[in-house]
């Protein structure tokens, strides 16, 4: 009886003197079980986190504050990983990230993580984005509501313009033509704003199909030849490396990007000129975009829009196609990041990548590569 409490004035001794000032200097809870799940040993933090002592004689038990906690503990030992599990702490909720290994047939070592607020901020991450994605979904449904007003205010001033309800005066005219460009301008802003909504929603369905893609563009090329010609700007469209413009792609996403970006370039660009190229990726897009491997670049193309408008500052860049971020940036500001966050949006979509690079007066180059082979997108 007296060796044995030897023994255990020896262990006791040693802990105090090695072990115990390792463990306590651990970031994490360290605790020492029996086979039964008693707790034997464990360092300051565990006592701090857990608000329990281990005095002589006490006998706590690890399911006292972790759930099943005996269980998580053999589970982890017997597949080798980390195991989440639920704990209290001061009657509140938690939870632990917890690591187990055998101590050799004495009992197992454990090392517990207060995993709690990142949890939450995973739950309240979720409950956002699902919260975001339903109420997209009401304001695409509710689409109609918001436009139907607007076009009615449109389609009326400017029928009064045009003397559909006989001749207006001078002051007339002239407020009634604040009626027809404000309400316009309105509209175009619930366009884009309503269209970032749908492409955020669960409510998007790609479209996928053939198209020739060269026609496709030129078609969304056309509709901007007048405010081209009216800033004096330079547009060239260059596809001559082209080798396949017969695509499979999602036809409506493409051309919403393609508008998107054209819109913006147009509106930063008062001089200069607007390139577009589009060609077959090769390596060094490869590089870029991260399509390792030569064959892959078969199904890929790379279209790229170029302007000479006033570019983009630096910090500007982080939140270009954030619409959410730009909201206290004014109302132009917000447009051109709800323009471009739907065409990123709408890249990913169509499962490809976009790169934006921007320099202040010396413009901004928009680089996107597409898979557009049908064995790829299906």
């Amino acid at each position: 009886m007296q060796i044995m409490n030897l023994k255990k004035l020896f262990k006791n001794f040693w802990w105090a003197l090695t072990a115990f000032k390792i463990i306590n200097d651990l970031p994490d809870s360290v605790i020492f079980i029996d086979s039964d799940g008693f707790i034997k040993r464990a360092n300051k933090k565990t006592f701090d986190l857990f608000e329990f002592t281990l005095e002589e004689g006490s006998f706590v038990k690890l399911d006292d504050f972790i759930t099943d906690g005996l269980n998580s503990v053999l589970e982890s030992v017997k597949y080798k990983k980390t195991i989440i599990a639920k704990a209290f702490v001061s009657g509140k909720e938690s939870y632990v990230e917890l690591n187990s290994v055998s101590c050799g047939g004495n009992g197992y070592c454990i090392t517990i993580r207060d995993i709690t607020r990142l949890t939450s901020e995973k739950l309240l991450e979720d409950k956002i984005a699902k919260f975001n994605s339903e109420k997209n979904a009401m304001l695409v449904k509710l689409s109609s509501e918001f436009t139907s007003p607007v076009t009615s205010i449109s389609g009326f001033s400017q029928g009064l313009l045009d003397g559909l309800g006989g001749e207006l005066s001078e002051k007339q005219a002239k407020y009634i033509k604040i009626i027809n460009s404000n309400s316009n301008e309105l509209y175009h802003f619930m366009d884009k704003f309503l269209e970032f909504s749908y492409v955020e929603s669960s409510l998007y369905e790609s479209s996928y199909q053939n198209f020739d893609m060269v026609e496709s563009l030129k078609t969304i090329i056309k509709d901007f030849e007048i405010p081209l010609s009216n800033k004096k700007l330079v547009f060239d469209f260059d596809y001559d490396s082209t080798d396949k413009r017969t695509v499979y792609s999602d036809l409506k996403a493409l051309q919403k990007i393609f508008r998107n970006i054209l819109e913006v370039a147009l509106d930063m660009t008062d001089s200069g000129y607007i390139s577009v190229k589009l060609r077959p990726a090769d390596e060094k897009t490869a590089m870029r975009f991260g399509l390792v491997s030569a064959e892959s670049l078969k199904g890929f193309v790379h279209l790229t829009i170029k302007d000479t408008g006033v570019g983009v500052s630096e910090d500007e860049m982080k939140y270009l196609c954030e619409p959410y971020a730009q909201l206290e940036n004014g109302k132009k500001n917000f447009l051109r990041s709800l323009k471009l966050g739907t065409a990123t949006i709408l890249v990913k979509r169509a499962k490809g990548n976009i790169f934006i690079s921007s320099e202040v007066m010396k413009g901004t180059i928009y680089d996107i590569v597409l898979p557009v082979e049908k064995a790829i997108n299906e």
